[in-house]
C-alpha cells in the first residue's frame, strides 16, 4: 500500500460488515465518535473491587489526523462476544487517547478507558459536610457529576458525622477514605450504554456471574474451546492474629479499648497483634469500638487466603461469585472475584486463519469470608500538623454562642460555602490555661474573633482551638506600642457593650510609674474565706458614690497612729448593743450645731478628775423621775442672771453644815400653805394658816429705834 488513502480504502473494505462478526466490537453509545472509522483490535483490561477499571484498547483507523480532543472524554463501549453469543460489555470514558504509530498505511491509536468515578480525581476541594451520613456525603458529591450512575447496597449502620472535613484533597480521595474506614467497597456493572458503580458493605451477599454460576476446571482451555478455568492456585499469606483499638472521647473522659482475635485458621504461626490508636472520638462506646475492631480484622482476614486463576471464561467480573466444578480439590464452595485481568485480540492484521483470542487472570477469595478494601487502598489520610486560624461565628445579632462545654463554632478561611453563622461548623472545643473539675480558667471566644486552630492527631475532622490573635478588626485593648509596658485583661460587656463597657485588670510596668488598675463595670464582689491583709505604703483614698455597709461578725480593731477626721454631711447613727468604752488620752472637744439628746436606760456616772464647766446659751431643763442627790466636796455656787424658781412636789430638806446666808436685794417672800416653823435651839416661831403665831423662847429682847405698837382685839401682857 503506497499511501494512507489506499490503506483506508483497504481497511474499510476489510471491516465493512466484519466488525460485528469479531470477538471485540467498539461503539460510541452517545453517537459522538469521530467521523473516521474506528475498530478495536486489542483489549488489555484490569478491574478489581474498589478499584478504577482501566481498559487499554488498541484501535485501528483510516485517518491519522483525528483530533485527539475529539475523542477525549467520550463514552466508549467494547462488546465481548461470549460463548453463548451474548455480549459482555466493557464501558468507560476515554481518559487518554494517543496516536501510537502509522504502520503499513494504517493509523494505530490507543485509548484508555476509565470509569466515571475517575472524574472525581480531577476536582480538589475544601469542604465541610455538616450532620451528614456517609451516604449523604456520597450523594451530595456525586450530584456534581452528570456522568454519575450509582446503585447503593448498604445494609449496615451509617452514623451521622458531626462534621466531615474534605481538606486539600480530591473528591475521589475523600470518598474513598471514608468508604474504606467504614468497610464499604464497590464494583461496576457494565451495559451497552454505560456503567453503574455498585456501592456495598457486605460481600457475602453478592450475586453470581451471568449465565451458569459454575465454571468448569479444565487444562489448556482456549478461546475456541469451551469457557473455563485452566489454572487454580491457592495462596496463603501470614496476617496478624488480633486487632486492638484505643480511642478517647471527652464526653467519656477515659481511654476506651476494643480488641478482637481473628477467625482465620492459619496454622501454627505466631498470633501477632495490631494495636492501633484510632484517634480522638473514633467511637463513642464499646459496641462501636468492637464493630470497628471487627472491620479492621476483616481487612486482614480477607488477605489471609486467596486463589489465583487463569482461563478464558468471559462471564467473570469483580463483584460476582461462582463455583468451580470438576476440580480435584474443590467442593461446592463459592468464590468471589476480587480482581480480573482481561486480554482480547481481534487479530485484524493477522492471517485470516488466525483466531481471535480472549484470556483472563483472576484473583478470588472465599465468598463466606467478608472482604474489606482496607484503609489506604485508594486514599491518603490528609493531615494538618500546623496551626490555622478561623473566625468565631454565630447567629446574627448575637455576640457569644457556646454550649455546656464552652465550645464555639468557627468559619475556616478555606471554607467558601459557610455563611459565617452558627451553621458554619460543628462545636469546636476551646483549650484553656487551666481546666479542672468545676474549676479553672474560662474565656469564651466571642463572635468575630480570630482564633488559632490545631487538629488532634492532625485529623481535619478534629479541630481544637488553642489560642486567639488580634487583627485589624479586633485590635488590642490599649494603644501599642505606646503602652508596650502594660499587661492585663480587658473584657467587653455583652451584649451591645462598647469600648467603655468592660471589666479590666491592668499592670503598668513602666519604671517609676508602676500601677495595678482594677475596674469593675458594675458590681465587684470579693470573698475571702479566711484572713485578708492590706498594706499601703503611703496614702489610701476611698470614695463611695452612694451607700457603704460594713458588717463585722466578730471583733473589730482600728488603730490610727496619728490623726483621724470623720465628716458626716447628713445624719449619723451609731449603735452599741452592749458596752462602749471610749478612752481619750488628752482633750476632747465635741460640738453640736443644734440639739443633742442623750437617753440612758438605767444609770449614768460621770467622773471628772478636775473641773467641769457647763454653759447653756438659752434654757436648761433637768428632769429627775424619782430622786436626785448632789454632793459637792467644797463650795457650790449657783448664779442666775434673771429669775430662779424652785418647785418641789412634796418635801424639800436643806441642810447646811455651818452657816447659810441669804441676801435679797429688795423683797424676800416666804409662803407656806399650812404652817411655817422656824426653830433655833430653844427658841421657835410658828405661823399657822389660821393666823396663829406662836413665839417661844427663854428671853425676849425688843428694841426699836422708833415707836413700838401692839394692837389686837384682846391684848394680854403678863
Amino acid at each position: 500500500m503506497t499511501n494512507l488513502h489506499e490503506a483506508a480504502q483497504a481497511l474499510k473494505a476489510m471491516l465493512e460488515g466484519r466488525q460485528y462478526a469479531r470477538l471485540l466490537r467498539l461503539s460510541f453509545p452517545n453517537g459522538d465518535g469521530p467521523k473516521a472509522m474506528l475498530v478495536a483490535n486489542r483489549l488489555d483490561g484490569f478491574e478489581a473491587l474498589s478499584r478504577d477499571f482501566q481498559y487499554t484498547v488498541e484501535v485501528l483507523a483510516d485517518d491519522a489526523r483525528i483530533p485527539l480532543k475529539d475523542v477525549l472524554g467520550k463514552m466508549v463501549t467494547l462488546s465481548l462476544v461470549r460463548e453463548d453469543g451474548s455480549l459482555r460489555y466493557f464501558n468507560g470514558y476515554v481518559f487518554e487517547f494517543r496516536l501510537s504509530r502509522v504502520d503499513g498505511g494504517f493509523a494505530f491509536y490507543q485509548m484508555t478507558l476509565a470509569p466515571w468515578l475517575a472524574f472525581l480525581r480531577q476536582r480538589r476541594d475544601n469542604y465541610l459536610f455538616h450532620g451528614k451520613t456517609l451516604l449523604d456525603c456520597t450523594r451530595e458529591t456525586f450530584a456534581d457529576y452528570p456522568q454519575q450512575s450509582v446503585a447503593f447496597r448498604i445494609s449496615g449502620p451509617d452514623p451521622l458525622f458531626t462534621d466531615a472535613c474534605q481538606y486539600e484533597e480530591s473528591d475521589y480521595n475523600h470518598l474513598h477514605r471514608r468508604w474504606e474506614a467504614q468497610g464499604w467497597f464497590y464494583f461496576y456493572e457494565h451495559h451497552a450504554k454505560g456503567h453503574t458503580l455498585v456501592l456495598c458493605d457486605d460481600s457475602t451477599q453478592l450475586a453470581p456471574i451471568d449465565g451458569t454460576a459454575s465454571i468448569p476446571f479444565q487444562d489448556m482451555a482456549g478461546s475456541l474451546e469451551d469457557d473455563g478455568i485452566h489454572e487454580w492456585v491457592p495462596v496463603r499469606r501470614f496476617v496478624p492474629g488480633k486487632v486492638a483499638l484505643s480511642s478517647f472521647d471527652f464526653k467519656q473522659p477515659r481511654p476506651m479499648q476494643a480488641e478482637l482475635p481473628t477467625l482465620n485458621q492459619q496454622g501454627d504461626v505466631p498470633q501477632l497483634e495490631i494495636y492501633d490508636y484510632a484517634g480522638a472520638y473514633a467511637y463513642a462506646n464499646q459496641a462501636e469500638g468492637d464493630a470497628q475492631a471487627r472491620l479492621r480484622m476483616e481487612e486482614f482476614e480477607a488477605q489471609g487466603k486467596c486463589f489465583e486463576a487463569a482461563g478464558n471464561d468471559r462471564a467473570v467480573q469483580p463483584g460476582r461469585c461462582f463455583t468451580l466444578s470438576e476440580h480435584f480439590d474443590i467442593g461446592d464452595e463459592a468464590f468471589l472475584v476480587v480482581e480480573a485481568q482481561h486480554q482480547a485480540n481481534n487479530n485484524y492484521l493477522m492471517d485470516s486463519g488466525e483466531p481471535a483470542q480472549y484470556r483472563n487472570r483472576l484473583r478470588c477469595v472465599r465468598k463466606a469470608v467478608p472482604w474489606r478494601p482496607g484503609r489506604g487502598l485508594n486514599s491518603q489520610q490528609p493531615r494538618i500538623y500546623g496551626v490555622q486560624t478561623a473566625i468565631v461565628v454565630g447567629p446574627p445579632g448575637e455576640e457569644i454562642l457556646t454550649d455546656e462545654y464552652g465550645r464555639v463554632r468557627v468559619q475556616f478561611h478555606w471554607d467558601r460555602v459557610g455563611g459565617y453563622d452558627e451553621k458554619s461548623s460543628a462545636w469546636v472545643r476551646v483549650a484553656s490555661t487551666w481546666a479542672g473539675s468545676n474549676f479553672g480558667f474560662v474565656a469564651i471566644p466571642r463572635i468575630g474573633q480570630e482564633v488559632l486552630v490545631q487538629f488532634l492527631d492532625g485529623n481535619p475532622d478534629r479541630p481544637l482551638i488553642t489560642g486567639r490573635v488580634y487583627n485589624q478588626d479586633n485590635m488590642p485593648p490599649w494603644d501599642l506600642p505606646a503602652n508596650k509596658t502594660q499587661t492585663g485583661i480587658l473584657t467587653r460587656s455583652s451584649s451591645g457593650g462598647g469600648y467603655d463597657n468592660a471589666n479590666a485588670i491592668r499592670f503598668e510596668d513602666k519604671k517609676g510609674q508602676e500601677e495595678l488598675w482594677l475596674h469593675a463595670e458594675k458590681d465587684q464582689r470579693i470573698e475571702v474565706e479566711n484572713d485578708e491583709s492590706h498594706w499601703v505604703g503611703r496614702d489610701r483614698q476611698k470614695t463611695v458614690d452612694h451607700d457603704e455597709t460594713v458588717h463585722v461578725k466578730h471583733n473589730r480593731t482600728e488603730t490610727v497612729d496619728n490623726d483621724e477626721t470623720i465628716t458626716v454631711r447628713n445624719n449619723r447613727s451609731e449603735r452599741v448593743d452592749h458596752n462602749e468604752t471610749i478612752s481619750i488620752g488628752d482633750n476632747r472637744s465635741e460640738t453640736v450645731g443644734q440639739n443633742e439628746t442623750i437617753s440612758i436606760g438605767q444609770n449614768q456616772t460621770v467622773q471628772i478628775g478636775d473641773n467641769s464647766s457647763v454653759s447653756v446659751g438659752g434654757c436648761k431643763t433637768e428632769t429627775v423621775a424619782i430622786a436626785k442627790a448632789l454632793t459637792v466636796g467644797a463650795g457650790y455656787a449657783v448664779t442666775v442672771g434673771g429669775a430662779m424658781n424652785t418647785a418641789v412636789g412634796l418635801a424639800q430638806l436643806e441642810q447646811v453644815g455651818l452657816s447659810k446666808s441669804t441676801t435679797v436685794g429688795k423683797k424676800y417672800s416666804i409662803s407656806a400653805g399650812d404652817e411655817l416653823e422656824i426653830t433655833v435651839g430653844q427658841a421657835s416661831l410658828i405661823m399657822k394658816s389660821d393666823g396663829t403665831v406662836l413665839i417661844n423662847g427663854t428671853r425676849f429682847d425688843f428694841s426699836a429705834s422708833g415707836a413700838v405698837q401692839i394692837s389686837g382685839k384682846d391684848v394680854d401682857i403678863n
